[in-house]
């Protein structure tokens, strides 16, 4: 995930993805990808072409359409993922502090016990 999207983006990005889910989908299986209309004065969807969420694509038929690109369906599992992995790091980093507090305490321990029975 190259790109990290502010709330109204991802907002806009999660919507789309869910129509694209109703209806474009049977049984929870995507059946093709829905073309969006192209909106050159909707400055959320300029920002969600301009990192790589979503794509311009030229329709004989119906002009410029949009579609809904790989990056912009894996962003939030990507997301999740990176938040797991911060999550987990965080826990490794406290532990690590944790396990050198202790280390310290038992120092201190044994350096009183030694001093004061030596």
């Amino acid at each position: 995930m190259n790109a990290l999207l502010n709330i109204p983006q991802e907002r806009e990005l999660k919507r789309l993805i869910d129509f694209e889910r109703k209806t474009c989908s049977v049984e929870g299986e995507l059946v093709y990808r829905c073309a969006l209309p192209y909106r050159p004065d909707d400055e959320l969807q300029a920002e969600l072409i301009g990192k790589g969420m979503l794509a311009e694509h030229p329709d004989p038929r119906r002009g410029t359409i949009v579609v809904i690109t790989t990056d912009g369906y894996s962003y939030f599992m990507e997301k999740a993922r990176q938040e797991k992995d911060r999550a987990r790091a965080h826990r490794r980093e406290m532990r690590l502090v944790v396990a050198g507090v202790l280390g310290g305490a038992i120092c201190v321990i044994a350096g009183f016990l030694l001093g004061h029975f030596f």
